[in-house]
């Protein structure tokens, strides 16, 4: 007799099946709340359907951002054989494309089609020799995604129905994964936004590159979620670490911060982002390469990214860019790319920020500016602002120009002369014969200096000697009269003619000897005089000291040359005693430079006989040196057309300013050496006294607006 199957044994199959498939159903409806990533939720969704199914594969679609089905999860899907030719894999294909744009639930037996082509294209169908189940996965009823899995060829039809509806209710518990997935990206989103427009307000709130550093560097770490960023800035060709994440200062000596300063400074100059994920790049440039690998050795990051970043401004700039940011994890939980990505993010927003700050640190004289605009805010306005500043800036002006005392400084120009000089000058018109000296000789008082000739003088010794043997013969001839035997009025009127030859003989040798003295002419050759040195003043150096030749292009000028008493022939001066500048004082400045000795008197309270005078040299422009003016060296009378400026018409008057003494600082003595050379032309300004700044600076023209304006009315 035969046994059929025990029906106790089916129940409680049955019953173990219904319960295995609730705990897994309850499993996935847990996991579908929980805050997963969706590769790890599709690939736990899979495992327990294939458990529940006994089905030998499966797979998980989603839909990717651009539209098109991405393969999210799959087990044992090459073991199909939807991919062994290029019509399976296209056929495959398209069954999901269809199976995505209807939304519905199918199953499909091996090697069956699904339908017919779309414009003459590969028709949808199962090409394995497994059934095909697939269940949307819908979301808003839109397809989000599928649920594909292959079943056996030898299961009962109405066992596939089974496992279709099964592979519906997982598919509405992955629906529901993706609706809170979506949810939390979404909270996750608005949160980052959120940080992200938080982010935005701090980093553009100051001007101060160190506080713009600092914030992007504090609050970036927290929104990218790496455990240190780092934000350098270049200022010029100098890279600067300005912030680092979680340190309250940047210490510049460390040598983490000099290997990081140095890596910026590489990166920036290469203007590329520097990855590194564990792997060192050997494309990297060379000295990319070695900063980094001496970073590394000293740093344990396992990601590092450096972003340079370059402002819009600058993009046209052959310069490394104005700042970068440095990413570093040392243990990453999240993948590189949504790391960079952040990074990115941030860095667009830290960049403006960045770039404003250092421009605007590098503004000049910002000490200024700043309260000058808080000032024209406070007035109302640009205009206002303008207005109040010029009307403040002109009541300061006139309170100086009416207040402050001032120097009051009189122009004039001069040259350096020894104090003892002398211009030599012919003492009878004649031809220079000879001369015996050169420039710059050392001659004695009276020594020969010029031989000179002249024929009128000639004639005058010639004719005085004539008158003379004329006048002694005469004197011979009446005393041999007088001895002979004669009259007495004969006698008589020989004596009164004795008597006029003696005082005629007397006054032509006095007269001879005069003429010769005066023009140190030679009595043996007649016409022929010298020109000597003169003789030392009385308060002088004494006779037994020497002059020096001043005057330079005598030899070529005079040589041969007719001259009269009236012209200049020889300089000579003592330059071994004192020295002097012989100043020319225009005549417009005189009156000032008088009156400067009461107007000290009054002021001082006690006489004052000499002027400060402040001069420069023209063969020494660069220092000022100091000398005296007394009252007594000016001059009393104005001398026409004196200044050799062709431009300079006005009379000056002379006076000579004393260049040493005690009373002047040694200091702001002139140094004979070598300032002290005859000629040199001399700048001067006479102090006058202080007086008020507007009278001291603009005296000329209140003096010129009186002469052409008030005096003409």
């Amino acid at each position: 007799m035969s046994v059929g199957p025990d029906p106790n044994v089916n129940v409680h199959l049955i019953e173990e099946t219904r319960k295995q498939i609730n705990r897994l159903f309850e499993e996935v409806a847990r996991l579908s709340e929980a805050d997963l990533a969706p590769p790890d939720f599709y690939g736990e969704l899979l495992k327990r359907v294939l458990t529940a199914l006994v089905a030998p594969a499966g797979a998980v679609w989603v839909k990717t951002p651009q539209g098109n089905l991405q393969l999210q999860y799959q087990i044992n899907a090459a073991q199909v054989g939807t991919d062994k030719t290029e019509e399976t894999r296209a056929e495959h294909s398209e069954l999901l494309r269809q199976a995505f744009q209807q939304g519905r639930p199918l199953s499909l037996l091996p090697h069956a089609s699904a339908g017919k082509a779309d414009g003459g294209g590969t028709a949808p169908g199962n090409p394995t020799d497994f059934i095909c189940l697939i269940a949307p996965i819908l979301v808003d009823k839109q397809a989000a995604g599928l649920i594909e899995v292959w079943q056996s060829h030898n299961r009962h039809p109405d066992a596939v129905q089974g496992f279709l509806q099964f592979l519906v209710r997982m598919a509405e518990l992955a629906s529901m994964y993706t609706r809170n997935h979506l949810l939390r990206q979404m909270g996750g989103q608005q949160q980052l936004w959120t940080q992200l427009e938080a982010f935005a307000r701090q980093v553009h709130g100051s001007l101060n590159p160190t506080e713009v550093a600092y914030t992007t560097a504090n609050e970036g770490r927290r929104i990218i979620e790496v455990d240190r960023v780092s934000v350098a800035v270049r200022h010029g060709r100098k890279v600067k670490v300005e912030a680092i994440s979680g340190a309250d200062v940047v210490e510049k000596r460390s040598n983490l911060v000099q290997l990081m300063r140095k890596l910026f400074e590489r990166v920036m100059k290469w203007d590329e982002k520097l990855i590194y994920t564990g792997v060192k790049d050997d494309s990297l440039p060379p000295d990319v390469y070695k900063a980094l690998d001496d970073y590394l050795a000293e740093s344990n990051s396992k990601l590092l990214v450096i972003y340079p970043l370059r402002d819009e401004r600058e993009k046209e700039s052959k310069r490394p860019p104005r700042s970068g940011l440095m990413m570093e994890s040392f243990d990453p939980a999240t993948s590189p790319e949504q790391l960079m990505a952040r990074l990115e993010v941030v860095g667009k927003h830290a960049v403006g920020a960045l770039y404003n700050a250092v421009e605007h640190k590098r503004i000049p004289m910002r000490f200024i500016w700043g309260p000058l605009a808080k000032v024209q805010e406070g007035l109302g306005g640009k205009a206002r602002a303008i207005t109040a500043l010029v009307i403040a800036a002109v009541v300061a002006l006139a309170a100086i120009l009416t207040f402050v005392p001032y120097p009051l400084k009189m122009d004039a120009t001069g040259q350096v002369l020894p104090e003892i000089r002398r211009w030599v000058f012919a003492p009878q018109s004649g031809e220079i014969r000879r001369i015996d000296v050169k420039p710059s000789d050392h001659v004695s008082p009276d020594e020969p200096l010029i031989d000179m000739f002249d024929q009128d003088l000639s004639g005058t010794i010639r004719r005085l000697k004539t008158e003379i043997e004329t006048a002694d013969n005469t004197i011979r001839n009446l005393e041999s009269s007088l001895g002979g035997k004669v009259s007495d009025e004969a006698k008589l009127e020989y004596l009164k003619e004795q008597v006029k030859a003696m005082a005629t003989l007397t006054g032509k040798k006095a007269e001879l000897h005069a003429l010769l003295e005066r023009t140190n002419a030679s009595d043996s050759t007649p016409g022929a005089f010298t020109l000597n040195a003169p003789l030392f003043p009385a308060n002088g150096p004494g006779n037994d000291a020497k002059w020096e030749v001043l005057n330079y292009d005598f030899l070529e000028h005079l040589s041969g040359r007719p001259v009269r008493p009236s012209d200049p022939l020889l300089r000579l001066g003592y330059v071994d005693g004192t020295w002097e500048i012989e100043l020319k004082i225009p005549q417009k400045h005189i009156g000032q430079v008088l009156a400067a000795f009461d107007y000290l008197t009054k002021q001082t309270g006690k006489e004052v006989t000499e002027l400060d005078v402040d001069m420069i040299f023209k063969s020494d422009p660069i220092h000022t040196y100091r000398g005296k003016l007394a009252r007594n060296k000016i001059a009393a009378l104005a001398t026409p057309h004196q200044a050799e400026n062709a431009n300079e018409n006005e009379p000056v008057v002379l006076a000579s300013v004393r260049l040493s003494g005690d009373d002047i600082p040694a200091d702001k003595q002139a140094p004979r050496d070598p300032l002290y050379v005859t000629g040199t032309e001399v700048h001067a300004k006479i102090l006058c006294g202080n007086h008020r700044m507007g009278y001291s600076l603009f005296y000329g023209v209140w003096e010129f607006f009186y002469e052409k304006v008030v005096f003409f009315f």
